[in-house]
């Protein structure tokens, strides 16, 4: 075999374990690459016996990396992203590719000071056509992991490790509030602890968003999660904030969630908001973007725009 070919099977071999993390089957992998799975199984486990560590476990049709396989992943990815994104930048630089740049990001962060940055966007590039994705930050950065979006702006939570693809830029971060209605029994605490909290009815994000993972995170970590007693689950925060006005509950959430809403004044004056920081943390906003790809012009400029208008807001 000449060097070529070595590099050549190698490069395949990385690629069938990238394709793994991404999708996390040998079936699925095997669609991606256009081969049979037996023969990805196969590229894996040559790499496997080359590198001399095992690099990913298998549980009925799932599949995850070790952490071996996480570190070679963490090193290749940027090899692969950047070779993968070659032709798109030879044919941009050429006038040849649609200008298109799809961010992914959750409504809070749509409807925040994110806003303006868009608008000065959209008006310095009005060649670029824009798709904005309204997800909470699990599905955002899966939806980055999927190549389904070029950007994703999200939360990130403790005790949650994001793939190792990632490039991580924090933009800002704000503390996680309980907001409740003046006359619920939980307003009359006037420092709250976590058992606190955990005591009362809440309406909760859905499990896919940063607050909620944080919330469970922090929760199982003290001990807790048996006694946590969630009475409604919702995807955005009016609905939240409609049935904390009617009294049913106390909600966790941060400050811009609630600011970034045309709440009426008099629904808004009969809330209150207790900082739980102390216990529960911050909401870290960050940019997420793969290591290594080669970056469109217009996916950078946009990118450089979000970084600079949201640490000037912090």
């Amino acid at each position: 075999m000449t060097a070529a070919t070595s590099r050549e099977v190698r490069f395949r071999q990385i690629r069938a374990l990238f394709e793994i993390a991404r999708h996390g089957t040998f079936a699925a992998a095997s669609r991606s690459l256009g081969m049979a799975t037996p023969s990805v199984w196969r590229q894996v486990r040559a790499l496997e016996d080359d590198y001399g560590v095992q690099l990913v476990t298998a549980k009925g049709h799932d599949v995850r990396l070790t952490e071996d396989g996480e570190r070679l992943l963490d090193l290749a990815a940027p090899l692969v992203e950047g070779f993968d994104s070659l032709k798109k930048v030879f044919h941009d630089q050429h006038g040849k590719a649609e200008r298109h740049l799809r961010m992914a990001a959750p409504a809070t962060v749509l409807n925040s000071s994110l806003r303006h940055v868009i608008a000065r966007y959209r008006e310095s590039h009005p060649q670029v056509r824009l798709s904005l994705i309204d997800a909470p930050s699990r599905i955002a950065w899966q939806l980055l992991e999927a190549e389904k979006a070029d950007l994703a702006i999200v939360g990130t939570p403790q005790g949650v490790t994001l793939p190792t693809r990632f490039e991580a830029t924090p933009l800002v971060r704000y503390p996680f509030e309980v907001v409740c209605l003046a006359s619920h029994p939980f307003a009359q605490i006037k420092a709250p602890k976590l058992r606190d909290i955990v005591k009362q009815p809440l309406i909760l994000a859905g499990e896919n968003s940063s607050s909620r993972m944080q919330f469970d995170h922090l929760v199982a970590k003290a001990g807790l999660s048996d006694q946590v007693n969630v009475i409604m689950t919702a995807g955005n925060v009016t609905s939240i904030l409609n049935y904390v006005a009617l009294g049913m509950g106390v909600a966790i959430l941060s400050r811009p969630a609630t600011e970034a809403l045309p709440v009426p004044a008099d629904v808004k004056a009969r809330f209150i908001h207790r900082n739980v920081s102390s216990f529960l943390g911050h909401d870290q906003v960050a940019l997420l973007h793969p290591k290594g790809r080669h970056e469109l012009a217009h996916v950078r400029a946009f990118r450089e725009m979000v970084v600079k208008g949201l640490k000037e807001e912090a």
